[in-house]
């Protein structure tokens, strides 16, 4: 083994147990161990649910997209939607909100759309408006059970 080297102080001389002392007493070693222990447990927690919401939203039977609309006049919206169905037997709908300068939701319509032999669709709607939308989007969507 090789020469471990003294501990010194600002006048090069080796630390005496007093110095010691009144250093232990100024800096005192902190127990570490709940903290390191709570931030392991919420870690794993946070891993779980990743895990969990992961899976669970993975398998959806229907996920639609908004692949664009049009504003054709003041009391009309035209919406085209992407679907996708892992099972194309499933039955969907989706809920369509059209939405005003100010913020203000004009209208809104569910479009149901049957079983097909197609797992991708794309899907033409309209939505009947009380005054002009400028905005559309899909609220939600899902299977018909």
């Amino acid at each position: 083994m090789g020469h471990v080297p003294t501990p010194i102080n600002s006048e090069d001389q080796p630390l005496t147990d007093e110095d010691r002392e009144r250093i232990a007493n100024r800096y005192p070693k902190q127990n570490r161990t709940p903290w390191v222990v709570l931030i392991l447990v919420l870690a794993v927690i946070l891993i779980g649910w990743t895990v969990w919401a992961g899976l669970h939203h993975a398998d959806q039977p229907v996920r639609a997209s908004l692949h664009g609309y049009q504003a054709v006049s003041d009391t009309r919206v035209d919406v085209t939607i992407n679907l996708h169905r892992p099972d194309p037997s499933v039955e969907g709908s989706c809920v369509l909100v059209a939405t005003g300068a100010d913020h203000v939701r004009v209208g809104e319509t569910t479009v149901r759309f049957p079983a097909s032999s197609s797992k991708d669709e794309t899907i033409h709607a309209s939505v009947k408006t009380f005054s002009r939308a400028v905005t559309a989007e899909l609220a939600e969507c899902g299977p018909i059970r």
